[in-house]
C-alpha cells in the first residue's frame, strides 16, 4: 500500500467518526438530553464541539476533549424520547473518538445525571 494513501484514509477515518460524534451530540441536544443544562453550558458544549470538530490532532484536540467531557458527560439518558439505538449511537461515537466511557455508567447520581 501507498504510504500517502494509508495517512489519507487514516485522516478521512478520523473525520468520519468526528462527524459521528458531532451527529450524536446534536441528535441528543435535540432530543432533549441537555435541557437541565445552563444556558451558558449549552452554549459552551456547542462551542467546544464545533472547535473540536475542526481541530487537528495534537494538543489543541486534546484540550479540547479534556473540556468536553465533563460536560458530555452530563447528558440525560433517562429523556423520555431517547432510543435505545440513540444511546448506541452514543457510545460508539464516543468510543470511536477514544472518549473515555468506561466510567460513565457507573457514576449516575440520584437526579439521573452523570457525574465525574
Amino acid at each position: 500500500m501507498n504510504f500517502v494513501f494509508v495517512i489519507q484514509l487514516i485522516k478521512n477515518m478520523k473525520a468520519t467518526n468526528k462527524a459521528m460524534l458531532y451527529e450524536a451530540v446534536s441528535e441528543f441536544i435535540q432530543l432533549h438530553a441537555f435541557d437541565h443544562l445552563l444556558d451558558n453550558e449549552l452554549a459552551q458544549l456547542k462551542s467546544l464541539l464545533n472547535a473540536w470538530t475542526l481541530s487537528e490532532e495534537g494538543s489543541e484536540m486534546q484540550e479540547l476533549t479534556g473540556k468536553l467531557i465533563p460536560l458530555l458527560s452530563k447528558v440525560n439518558f433517562f429523556v423520555e424520547s431517547i432510543s435505545p439505538a440513540a444511546i448506541q449511537l452514543w457510545f460508539f461515537a464516543l468510543s470511536y473518538n477514544e472518549i473515555p466511557i468506561g466510567g460513565m455508567m457507573q457514576d449516575l447520581s440520584s437526579t439521573n445525571e452523570l457525574v465525574n
